[in-house]
């Protein structure tokens, strides 16, 4: 974590940091544009970019800061009330099951940067293309772990089947090592969900086939018993003690510094998210992996088409300023700043991910599973008209239901059904007319 990133988590301790939110053109023609962007997404790479955009153009972007936990409600509130910033920052596509962008945001299809990009579809809805990407993907999901712990601990070679996978559990847990890092933060629990539902499915057809039959009506979760079976198996690592006691309210940043120094061995996450911890903790010694599970005999690799960008409010009064910083920043100049302390996959031709200082691991374990067709996407996006119920109900249940001790997948299932339907009929959506 950068000093300046540490300085805002302090003060989030206490709430949201609120910068400007009305942008002002002063006397010497500065001009400041506002945006909001999610705390574990708030880049050293982004702030650079923002430093030299203000230093050399003379505009100024003041981003808010929001924790993770109360960004999306944020962001709705604020483009609901027409008092959101210029820029809002989100994955994409998940962004369009949150909201409505024909609504909100302004399409930029005709941006000259827009015939570089290699990923457009992150960026699509209806034909157009709301926003700007910084990556084509956010790579794959897996199991993050501490080498050195796994080597202190003669741990040589990594687990091929569920059996040796809880072997090697046990054996960190005799040690005195929490085996599994999970936070309070509902987002990355859920990662062993949205991963292990398309991993049991195996395929991308049978994930489209799945999904389409959930959202028309035509089958209900529990009536794909696979489904409950990966939420067993996560449960499964509480029972076991696997996990660490406080995950009902330790942070996701104080997990991170658990598993940089060791106290904790491995945690489910993406590439992403290993670049982003490795970037903080440079000296800590990590890699990733796709775990074995019960659920899936074909392993599966799941994988994100997904990528942190910016969409541009309609409301905003300085668009031909923001289109000027995206042109700036499809540019090597300013797009290679992004990366340079946190490598990546990026979606402008021309600018230079920094992938010779990526962690070797990723692009092998990716290319080796992509080049044999073992590659689907995460259940999240099969499903992404369900996006706005994801963070209030099933991310929760996912928490909540270890500490119940009288919950099993089935009954986390059924409890989301009944959130489902009740969704859908207001929506009035095929199959619940």
């Amino acid at each position: 974590m950068t000093t300046k990133t540490k300085k805002l988590a302090a003060l989030l301790m206490s709430g949201i940091m609120t910068l400007s939110i009305a942008p002002v053109v002063h006397a010497d023609d500065k001009v400041e544009l506002t945006g909001m962007v999610q705390q574990s997404r708030w880049y050293s790479g982004l702030q650079s970019m923002v430093e030299k955009l203000e230093k050399e153009e003379n505009i100024s972007i003041e981003f808010e800061v929001v924790p993770d936990d109360q960004y999306d409600n944020l962001m709705k509130m604020r483009l609901n009330s027409h008092e959101a910033p210029d820029l809002i920052a989100y994955q994409f596509a998940d962004l369009f099951a949150a909201v409505d962008p024909e609504e909100f945001f302004v399409p930029l299809d005709d941006e000259s940067w827009a015939s570089k990009v290699k990923a457009p579809e992150l960026t699509e809805y209806n034909g157009k293309h709301y926003g700007y990407c910084f990556e084509a993907s956010n790579g794959f999901q897996g199991l993050i772990y501490n080498k050195d712990v796994f080597e202190a601990n003669g741990i040589t070679e990594l687990p091929k089947t569920l059996d040796e996978f809880y072997a090697v559990c046990d054996k960190l847990k005799e040690a005195g090592i929490v085996p599994i890092a999970m936070p309070s933060d509902t987002w990355v629990p859920q990662i062993w969900m949205t991963s292990g539902m398309s991993r049991a499915l195996g395929s991308k057809d049978a994930c489209e086939d799945f999904a389409n039959k959930i959202l028309t009506n035509q089958a209900k979760f529990n009536d794909y018993p696979e489904m409950a079976s990966v939420i067993d198996e996560y449960l499964e690592l509480f029972k076991r003690g696997y996990v660490n006691d406080d995950y009902m309210t330790v942070s996701y940043d104080e997990i991170l510094g658990r598993l940089a120094s060791g106290e904790t061995a491995m945690i489910y996450g993406a590439t992403e998210i290993l670049t982003s911890i490795e970037e903080s903790y440079p000296d800590a010694n990590l890699t990733i992996f796709n775990p074995p599970v019960g659920y899936d005999d074909k392993d599966v690799l799941a994988y994100l088409p997904t990528a942190m960008g910016l969409a541009v409010n309609k409301d905003t009064e300085n668009l031909d300023t923001i289109k000027k910083v995206f042109d700036l920043w499809s540019t090597p100049e300013y797009g290679d700043l992004y990366f340079q302390s946190r490598p990546g996959f990026p979606n402008i031709e021309g600018i230079d991910g920094n992938e010779g200082a990526m962690n070797p691991d990723i692009p092998k374990i990716y290319n080796e599973y992509m080049d044999e067709g073992r590659v689907v996407a995460q259940m999240n996006q099969y499903l992404d008209t369900l996006q706005p119920l994801f963070g209030n109900t099933i991310w929760v249940y996912y928490l909540e239901a270890p500490s119940k001790g009288n919950m099993d997948g089935k009954a986390v299932l059924d409890r989301f059904q009944e959130d489902v339907d009740k969704f859908m009929t207001e929506k009035g959506a095929e199959g619940w007319k």
